[in-house]
């Protein structure tokens, strides 16, 4: 085998040669016929030398969106298709069953094929938290006898049995052989697979896969656990906005035990969980009008997850269970209390006289008479504690500051509607119960203007910009590093 690294011509400048990545040249031999296909450079196409008897063509290329697994017409094989990134003639990478099996699926030991439950040593009904744990004690043994294979081959089969619907086919293809298997976690990323070029040369044929390397992200995120869902034996988290998918189980979760009817209450949690994680980009399938489509998602690699957990979470925890069982206590009160609410705004110690001579508990806060599951702590917070007073009206709070009034709807997505101080408070309260925020924003009938609206902060993915905006717009200064805070907490 040589070792010098082929050369492919630039695409902008054919006397610029462009070295083929370390990836794909060590499946290369002298005398192979390399050829870059039109497009950016990142699909080539490799015929062997003559009577190399290695493989028909090997391609390099990059994949995107990967499809659910389909069987050919009038047969039981089936195969999976990914879209090809990159190229302008080639189009599509069909990988066949075999394939993707024997490259993704195939445990083996010393003794002969195993299974992935084996090759870590668990039982096919092994919790997630059974799963890690002798993952973690399979990588300790293999790292002390030096055999880096084995523990790579580990964690392939622990991210297989982690994640949840690449287990269940799985699970279906231990009992019948000719069950189809997904591309684990959507494939996207570069690949280098044996096969052919279809004559028209839009469809590679792929009948066996060489080397895959996804697209992956490391990534630090907070995590609130009011906008997970709780499963028996994990914790899930399914951002849409941020198209990310974690799974959190006992494991990395140490000293919190929770069960599926925390889901009632989790409203309530205030927490964040610091998560650090390794990201790769995979498909979530979705089925609407009778056919499936694919977007693009990020999913934590189980193996590579790291969570740090609040010293107060427990308190937290004790918390929202006891504000849940208050709201279940004094249900018929607060619905009468929100009648009230709904028809004009309710100064906050008005609320608290009607708690406190209905007896509920001092632990029930005015806010939480009309909070709802996915209003957000912080914008409540920061406003009411510069606020003189405030005011309870449908679904908002009213905040009086010294030179302005807020209405503040705490939940994400929304704005803050930012008006004059009034000369007449109670005369503002009344015209403002009498409009919507639609009639402000049209300026209905000469309502903003008679409101002194001066303007609204749209509330982006960066919390602390937000507060800066407002608070700019009521002549206070916000602290610098809260000011430039990461979005939603996230870094890179």
């Amino acid at each position: 085998m040589s070792n010098a690294v082929p050369e492919l011509e630039s695409a902008n400048d054919v006397n610029a040669p462009v070295p083929i990545p370390e990836f794909v040249s060590r499946f290369l031999r002298t005398g192979d016929d390399v050829q870059r296909l039109p497009g950016d450079g990142t699909a080539i196409l490799i015929r062997p030398a003559q009577r190399s008897g290695r493989f028909r063509e090997l391609l390099h290329a990059r994949i995107g969106r990967v499809f659910r697994p389909k069987r050919y017409a009038d047969s039981s094989d089936w195969f999976v298709k990914a879209e090809i990134d990159g190229s302008t003639e080639l189009r599509s990478l069909i990988v066949s069953a075999d394939g993707l099996k024997r490259y993704f699926y195939a445990g083996s030991t010393e003794g002969g094929q195993a299974t992935f439950y084996s090759s870590i040593g668990v039982s096919e009904t092994a919790s997630l938290a059974e799963l890690r744990l002798a993952w973690r004690m399979k990588s300790v043994s293999t790292s002390l006898s030096g055999d880096a294979r084995l523990k790579n081959q580990a964690e392939r089969a622990f991210n297989i049995l982690a994640h949840p619907d690449i287990r269940t086919n799985y699970d279906t293809c231990l009992q019948d052989a000719d069950a189809m298997l997904p591309f684990p976690y959507g494939g996207c990323g570069e690949c280098v697979v044996t096969g052919r070029l279809s004559d028209d040369g839009a469809t590679f044929f792929a009948d066996s896969i060489l080397a895959f390397k996804p697209r992956m992200q490391s990534k630090q995120v907070k995590v609130l656990l009011r906008q997970c869902e709780f499963l028996p034996d994990r914790v899930t988290l399914l951002d849409t906005r941020r198209k990310m998918e974690i799974w959190l189980d006992g494991g990395l979760l140490n000293g919190i035990v929770w069960d599926s009817t925390w889901n009632r209450w989790k409203q309530w949690l205030r927490s964040r969980l610091e998560v650090k994680a390794t990201f790769v980009a995979s498909s979530k399938y979705r089925f609407a009008k009778g056919e499936w489509t694919v977007a693009k998602w990020w999913a934590a690699l189980p193996s590579r997850i790291s969570v740090a957990i609040p010293q107060s979470i427990n308190e937290d925890i004790a918390r929202a269970q006891a504000i849940h069982e208050l709201l279940g206590q004094h249900a018929d009160i607060l619905n009468r209390l929100r009648e009230q609410i709904v028809r004009q705004p309710v100064e906050v110690s008005v609320v608290q006289s009607w708690l406190d001579g209905l007896g509920v508990s001092p632990q029930f806060r005015p806010e939480y008479t009309t909070w709802q599951p996915d209003y957000e702590e912080y914008f409540f917070a920061e406003l009411r504690k510069r606020a003189k007073t405030w005011y309870l009206f449908r679904d908002e709070y009213l905040f009086v500051l010294p030179d302005v009034v807020v209405s503040e709807i705490p939940r994400a997505g929304h704005a803050s509607y930012i008006f004059a101080a009034p000369k007449d408070l109670e005369s503002f309260l009344r015209l403002y119960g009498t409009a919507s925020r639609s009639d402000i924003r049209q300026n209905r009938a000469n309502v903003a203007a008679e409101l002194g609206f001066i303007g609204r902060v749209v509330r982006g993915r960066k919390r602390k910009r937000w507060l800066a905006e407002v608070l700019r717009h009521i002549g206070d200064k916000a602290n610098h590093l809260d000011a430039v805070e990461d979005s939603e907490g996230v870094s890179k």
